[in-house]
């Protein structure tokens, strides 16, 4: 597309998010073309999406340990910022590395913040891209995109519910997102309502009972109940080990029935596990053993109060709606000290100063705050053309279930939600379905290679899915995923149908899985990357013997050199 003085920006590519996924695909985008031109926009203030400067709260941290949060080929390093390379990294040490990180590999000066897209639409090969300015003190623009990559993830449009009355509540009232802005408020609180049981959850309540309030939170009987809360590490046998740990190691990640594993490493033994009378016993055994470890470890069964946040479900369903156990002190101490109280219920009806909940009794609680960790919808700003078939989602449905036939047979082990109870949060905005989890299946966009996802999905290992699919999507714009060149529309459609098919099944909304919105990768993270680098031909076993390779957890330092590789192999 030709360009003179008055006609719009043009890009090689347009990444719409800069958060990690958007910063990943940047830096990996400019290492394998590093003359091409490229943007990345962005709504908020700060470079790192969920940890961006203006959404750090007092006291959050990660879930993850120093080692396990950064791209292979550049180590966050502590002694930078100042703290000890020990524990869960705290959330302004992970936005200055992410600052590092564009300053590194040149995308500061591509970075175009407070900026949203109002509309994307396709013009022949090229992205004809309405960009608007979030402050309204600078007029929009287009940009002329020849690739679009949307990084937006899965954290950026809050899910908040309507509770009935709450236009007279006179407290504060915020969502999640607004933790960092509201702080000072927030501490100021005597009677803290808090909705929902996930991570942001947690935090609230441990951050407002230290700071001497009364807080109360709320857990609605039809969702997938609290967060499944895992020690920082724990002993199985004489081995000390942690959730990012196991997860991160082959011989574990072959308990779990991933399509993506069937023909990776060790995938013989995979197949056993899971198509075999006596490996469905091992696998049960082994994921019974660990539900009924971590809540022994908790401690959930010794006091009244703590049994209501004992997990509704098991290890093997969780997906990601968990959360790591990271405070100073702990949390469940609140509990038994009454500080923080639990109730499994709906909110009925807000008043000025109070808030009325029904579950197994009806109670008024004073509140002068209620905090709202609803979660997100995984909105995209462009639409996407549907390869949905009713036959091929049956079909693909159908073989799930011949793969992998115990799936059906998924129950709570307590609060099974009511048959037609009304879901409290807000509407339910499902992900697109995409090939590989990151391109639309329509065979425009296979032919036309213009446009990929990254990012929409949830992950405890989110660097090194991150750095794959990044590699993934920059090799498929240069027409380097060998099996795409002489594409099969049908296969590729029904390949994504299958994947789909499986998310939903695997992955439950009855569970608090995220079944039917985006994929949930955990102990499958793994052979889902290995997927990815065997797509793009570049060596996906990086250990240096196959017992290491079976035994020893996976980390970020272990895939470095992967653009390098795949530059010397397609060169």
């Amino acid at each position: 597309m030709a360009q003179n003085q008055n006609s719009p920006r043009e890009v090689d590519l347009l990444i719409v998010g800069a958060g990690l996924h958007g910063l990943t695909m940047a830096k990996t985008y400019l290492q394998t073309g590093p003359s091409a031109s490229l943007l990345v926009v962005d709504e908020a203030a700060s470079v790192g999406g969920t940890w961006a400067h203006e959404r750090l709260y007092p006291g959050l941290v990660t879930n993850n340990v120093f080692g396990s949060y950064e791209l292979s080929d550049f180590p966050l390093v502590p002694e930078k910022y100042g703290v000890v390379g020990v524990g869960h990294i705290p959330g302004a040490v992970v936005h200055s590395y992410f600052c590092d990180v564009a300053d590194h590999f040149g995308i500061t000066p591509c970075l175009r913040l407070r900026r949203r897209v109002a509309r994307a639409t396709l013009d022949g090969c090229w992205w004809i891209v309405r960009v608007e300015c979030v402050d309204e003190f600078q007029e929009a623009e287009d940009i002329v995109a020849r690739r679009l990559v949307i990084a937006t993830g899965l954290t950026s449009t809050p899910s908040i519910p309507q509770l009935p009355g709450s236009d007279h509540f006179a407290g504060l009232m915020l969502h999640s997102k607004q933790l960092k802005e509201k702080a000072h408020a927030l501490a100021q609180c005597k009677n803290v309502v808090v909705l929902g049981a996930n991570k942001s959850a947690w935090d609230v309540c441990y951050k407002a009972a230290r700071s001497g309030a009364q807080v109360h939170m709320v857990i609605r009987p039809s969702g997938g109940g609290p967060s499944y809360l895992w020690p920082r590490s724990f002993f199985i046998g004489p081995w000390e080990v942690s959730l990012a740990r196991i997860s991160a190691t082959r011989a574990f990640s072959l308990f779990d029935p991933t399509l993506f594993g069937e023909n990776g490493a060790f995938s013989w033994i995979r197949r056993f596990f899971h198509r075999t009378f006596v490996g469905r016993w091992l696998c049960r055994l082994f994921w019974s053993y660990l539900d009924e470890h971590i809540k022994t470890i908790n401690g959930y069964r010794g006091n009244t109060e703590l049994q209501k946040l004992e997990p509704w479900t098991t290890p093997f369903w969780m997906g990601n709606s968990l959360s790591i156990h990271n405070y100073e002190t702990s949390w469940f101490d609140l509990v038994r000290e009454g500080r923080i109280h639990i109730h499994i219920a709906h909110i009925t009806g807000v008043l000025e100063n109070s808030v009325h909940i029904t579950g197994e009794v009806e109670e008024t609680l004073d509140a002068d705050a209620i905090v709202c960790c609803t979660g997100w919808k995984a909105k995209v700003p462009v639409d996407i053309h549907s390869t949905a078939c009713d036959k091929r989602h049956a079909k693909a449905h159908d073989e799930v279930l011949q793969r992998i036939p115990y799936l059906p047979s998924s129950r709570r082990t307590r609060n099974a939600p009511l048959v037609g109870e009304k879901d409290q949060a807000s509407e339910f905005v499902p992900a697109p379905e995409l090939y590989r989890h990151i391109d639309p299946s329509d065979s425009n966009s296979l032919q036309n290679r213009n446009i990929a996802f990254i990012g929409m999905h949830s992950c405890l290992h989110a660097f090194i899915v991150a750095q794959a699919q990044a590699l993934w999507i920059s090799a498929f714009f240069k027409d380097r995923v060998d099996h795409l060149n002489y594409v099969d529309i049908d296969s590729v459609q029904y390949s994504t149908a299958l994947h789909s098919a499986y998310t939903k099944l695997r992955r439950p909304k009855e569970l608090g899985g995220s079944g039917g919105k985006y994929p949930d990768l955990v102990f499958d993270s793994l052979p889902y990357v290995d997927v990815l680098l065997h797509d793009v031909a570049v060596e996906s076993r990086r250990k240096v013997s196959w017992w290491k390779e079976l035994t020893e957890a996976y980390r970020p330092a272990d895939y470095a050199g992967l653009v390098e590789e795949w530059l010397t192999r397609s060169s």
